[in-house]
């Protein structure tokens, strides 16, 4: 099984596990932190100004200054004007350790709806530097198909999106799904692929010849 690594940011965080296995990395992005000791999971690296831990509450500021005293290569400081969200910047150390599958979590939701648009552009940061991302939540998987076909398995229930994030997305073809297309153009300014479903028996197929799909699961 490929190594993966793992971000858990500071979003609306899912009740859900987070299956960690021998070789994968696990970052957590300042408060972040705070759900990562809900899971009983001491990250590899844990990054961020930290303006939002200090929002968290005292018990994660303190554990993350117990982790800088006695372990402080764990910690990544950055600086509170940057370009890079925490995110973003914890996707990069992952991309320059090799890895090339990620998972980030908490990257939804909360009060900051600029900081969710960021996370799907960080999901592509990720695909046009040679990696594959998805965001998680408990019943929605987010990820980015750029000029390629991507296939779920047979037994999905639930509905599935596709959106342009690119002006214009040509050769779309859905297949095995409620709604099917074929060789379509999608553009950036209309929602045409909303609320397809999946049929539980038909292994579905997604694919864009040219431009960038948001591909969103929610699953039932």
């Amino acid at each position: 099984m490929e190594p993966k690594c793992v971000i858990i940011s500071a979003g609306s965080f899912p009740n859900i596990d987070i299956d960690l296995n021998e070789g994968d990395l696990c970052i957590a992005c300042d408060a972040g932190f705070k759900y990562a000791q809900q899971l009983g999971i001491l990250p590899d690296l844990i990054v961020g100004d930290f303006d939002s831990a200090a929002e968290a509450g005292i018990d994660v500021l303190r554990g993350i200054e117990e982790i800088a005293q006695h372990d402080p290569s764990r910690i990544v400081k950055l600086e509170v004007k940057k370009d890079d969200t925490d995110t973003l910047k914890a996707v990069k150390i992952g991309l320059s350790k090799g890895y090339r599958k990620f998972y980030l979590y908490g990257a939804l939701g909360g009060r900051r709806f600029d900081h969710s648009f960021a996370n799907i552009q960080t999901l592509l940061y990720i695909k046009r530097n040679g990696g594959t991302g998805y965001i998680m939540d408990a019943d929605t998987m987010l990820m980015v198909a750029e000029n390629e076909t991507i296939h779920f398995h047979r037994g999905n229930t639930g509905m599935l999106s596709v959106f342009s994030l690119s002006e214009v997305s040509k050769g779309v073809t859905l297949k095995g799904l409620m709604y099917n297309l074929s060789g379509a153009t999608l553009t950036s300014d209309f929602p045409l692929g909303t609320s397809n479903e999946f049929i539980i028996d038909e292994e579905a197929e997604i694919t864009v010849e040219d431009g960038t799909l948001l591909i969103t699961v929610f699953w039932g």
